[in-house]
């Protein structure tokens, strides 16, 4: 059986006042960062300069700051950068800076079940 969630399951007033930071804005890093925004949200993008994904990052009103800028300010960090390279820019850019307590999202768990990236316990 599949539980499916609506709307009236969860409060948004838990992120409120959060900063969350979309690392990648790909097919859904951007989809992620914009619905979060559009619900009155506090969101940064990290996305690497000079790419197309940036430019578009820019001409949807986000000013794309590093990884390791990001991991530094936010409380939610929500990964969707490809899985090949999600092991290496989290030990190298992300594990380092992460403010006490915040929580890491993955969009896809591959890194996570196959045990690539450790996610220490805050």
């Amino acid at each position: 059986m599949v539980k499916v969630y609506y709307d009236n399951d969860a409060d948004i007033k838990y992120i409120k006042g959060k900063t969350i930071a979309i690392l990648g804005y790909g097919s859904q890093g951007h989809a992620h960062a914009l619905n979060l925004r559009e619900s009155g949200l506090n969101v940064i993008v990290a996305q690497r300069k000079g790419s197309k994904n940036y430019d578009l990052a820019v001409k949807d009103g986000f000013s794309p700051v590093s990884i390791e800028e990001a991991a530094k300010k936010a409380d939610i960090l929500m990964l969707t950068l490809p899985d090949q390279v999600q092991a290496k820019i989290y030990n190298s850019y992300i594990k380092d800076n992460l403010k006490p307590g915040s929580y890491i999202a993955f969009a896809h768990g591959f890194n996570i079940h196959f045990g690539q990236i450790v996610a220490p316990r805050m």
